[in-house]
């Protein structure tokens, strides 16, 4: 199988993976999530929803991967714990990537929260970067409380 036709399948599973995740927050509020996956999990935020930074810690729900052994899914949970001591937020994520490629795509979704995060709700997409020694997840889409 050529590296385009796999592509395109990883593509096609990416999209299907978006279309059953949650749409984006009707009203909600515009928000980036960054995820630096280095040695320690940490986060900041851009939209003024969510608390400005803190910690993650991963929950690693399943991986798949192709026949061929050339691209995969995933899907797990991310526990965000504010830096400001306004609460925690769960993002669920569901992603996909062509293994050697410098990226991965997928989709998240809040899942609970506690603290001034208890009624949070949305979602949107996601860019991984795979750098030195882990990755760097873009998290964007629109979140409401």
């Amino acid at each position: 199988m050529t590296r385009q036709r796999i592509g395109a399948l990883a593509v096609g599973a990416l999209l299907a993976l978006l279309a059953i995740s949650p749409a984006a927050a009707a009203g909600g509020t515009r928000v980036t999530i960054t995820i630096n996956s280095l040695a320690v999990e940490t986060f900041t935020t851009t939209g003024g929803a969510l608390c400005p930074w803190g910690t993650a810690t991963t929950d690693f729900g399943h991986f798949g991967g192709s026949a061929n052994g050339r691209a995969g899914s995933f899907h797990l949970t991310k526990e965000l714990t504010c830096g400001d001591g306004t609460g925690t937020f769960t993002i669920r994520v569901n992603a996909a990537t062509v293994f050697g490629s410098p990226t991965d795509q997928g989709g998240w979704s809040v899942a609970g929260g506690t603290g001034n995060y208890a009624n949070l709700s949305g979602g949107g997409s996601l860019v991984g970067t795979y750098v030195d020694g882990g990755i760097i997840d873009l998290y964007t889409g629109s979140v409401r409380n």
